[in-house]
């Protein structure tokens, strides 16, 4: 219910910077269409963000209308010789063209060139992607925590497989990774799945085999997810990335920027370790030798006893903790020059489309259940989260938006643009056009198949944001 009224209490504050990625990210779908139409000589007629009512258009010198619509899920370009917005041929009008009215009809171009105007549409969701995600890495930096094993659950199942502190992860079934953030995603992925680990251990490399736990865990929405976990964390130096006023670290002296290197006289190697002895200290005085400027200075601090909230969303685990009031250091985002913020920029979209097509699959086949399968709402919810976090983080939403969107626009369903490339596939096979009959068929067959998945997804969200339950509560 916090969730839904937290929606409702902030619905500007989710809808606008929903609207604000959405209409960015059609507008560069439809332009990648538009553009290559050109390059080809189609006439363009119609460049519509969002579908039915217009709101406000204009007319260009070429005679393209551009306009906003009042349903704003989408947007089209309507090229000459189209029926409608999904570019299915008007067949009686084709046969009545002149030949002017050929030259510039978008049906009468060549194979290639239709080819070319339609996937061009996906091409520029992911060439959006990497520019942007190239220039996040340029301006803000990029965050890169290095694979190395910082910390080994007890009882768990990387302890089983023989992992240790300080093992770094050089390849996963023979891919090579250099980012820990790499390793979750395998990890996350392959729930009860045997996995090859190459290491690197201080007496040489070694292979591990391990086989990630299936866990089911509650986020801040209290939407249920599943994923593999194997119980290992990055390494982290213990290093104060933040003071909190009137806290236990502020009386003792903490700074921001100290690294502890001992608590009562043991050494310290990472962050989580230092959160363990705090939390089993039970309030009694530690003695923390810190390294600043240089130079070992030794402080004194006894952990205050934090109860936990009582709102049980924001505290699922119901149990008091030992805290003495600082955060970690996060690890400083490294600018990177232009070719080498591009190549990083193509490498993680392309990393991010395939764990995306893995999870795709993994829900067809059955191995993963569909709750993680959002709508508008679910996009609306997280499009104002990020907005709340900053604008890096909304921006990095719309990235991965954008790939999304050029995916799913390449599925081989009919009304979608991958819809159209399998028709033109039996072109060349068949050597013609498929029939108008055989078209409309499909493209019916397709459009029920969306507007199926978009009222599942849609119910997910209902569901997730617990509207149903909300409903259902009123009248029991």
């Amino acid at each position: 219910m916090d969730v839904l009224l937290d929606f409702t209490a902030n619905f500007g504050g989710y809808v606008l910077p929903f609207l604000l990625v959405l209409t960015v990210l059609v507008f560069v779908h439809e332009m990648g269409h538009y553009l290559v139409a050109r390059w080809n000589g189609v006439r363009v007629e119609v460049f519509s963000i969002g579908f039915g009512p217009e709101i406000k258009g204009w007319n260009d010198r070429t005679g393209t209308r551009w306009k906003f619509c009042w349903i704003p899920f989408g947007g089209y370009v309507k090229f000459f010789g189209d029926s409608d917005g999904a570019s299915r041929p008007d067949g009686e009008a084709l046969r009545d063209l002149s030949d002017d009215e050929r030259a510039v009809s978008f049906h009468h171009k060549r194979l290639g060139q239709r080819a070319a105007v339609v996937a061009a549409g996906p091409m520029a969701n992911f060439i959006y992607a990497i520019v942007v995600l190239a220039a996040m890495y340029m301006v803000f930096g990029q965050r890169v925590t290095p694979a190395e094993i910082g910390r080994v659950i007890d009882h768990s199942a990387g302890q089983a497989a023989g992992f240790e502190e300080g093992d770094v992860v050089l390849a996963i079934d023979g891919d090579r990774i250099h980012r820990f953030e790499q390793f979750e995603q395998a990890v996350f992925l392959n729930p009860g799945r045997p996995l090859s680990f190459r290491i690197r251990r201080f007496d040489g490399e070694k292979t591990l085999s391990a086989t990630p736990r299936l866990v089911e865990k509650a986020d801040r929405q209290g939407i249920v997810h599943k994923f593999g976990d194997l119980g290992l964390w990055p390494a982290s130096p213990a290093i104060v990335g933040k003071v909190y006023p009137d806290s236990p670290a502020a009386a003792a002296g903490f700074l921001v920027g100290d690294r502890i290197l001992a608590i009562d006289g043991q050494i310290l190697d990472n962050f989580e370790r230092l959160q363990d002895i705090v939390a089993a200290s039970n309030g009694r005085r530690l003695t923390v030798t810190v390294l600043r400027d240089g130079t070992e200075v030794r402080l004194y601090v006894a952990a205050r006893r934090a109860e936990p909230a009582k709102d049980s969303a924001k505290s699922p685990t119901g149990t008091a903790r030992w805290l003495i009031g600082i955060l970690r250091a996060q690890r400083a985002p490294v600018r990177l020059g232009l070719t080498d913020a591009v190549t990083e920029a193509t490498a993680t979209c392309y990393e991010m489309l395939a764990q995306t097509l893995v999870y795709v699959g993994q829900m067809i086949s059955g191995s993963r259940g569909t709750e993680d399968l959002g709508g508008p709402l679910r996009i609306a919810h997280a499009s104002g989260q990020a907005a709340q976090v900053g604008i890096e983080q909304l921006i990095m939403l719309s990235i991965l938006l954008s790939l999304n969107l050029g995916m799913i626009n390449l599925f081989p369903i009919p009304i979608l643009d991958g819809g159209h490339l399998l028709f033109y596939g039996f072109e060349v096979i068949l050597r013609r056009p498929l029939t108008e009959r055989t078209q409309e068929f499909a493209f019916r067959i397709g459009l029920a198949l969306v507007l199926t998945l978009t009222v599942f997804a849609t119910w997910n969200d209902l569901v997730n944001l617990r509207v149903v339950e909300f409903i259902a509560d009123l009248f029991s």
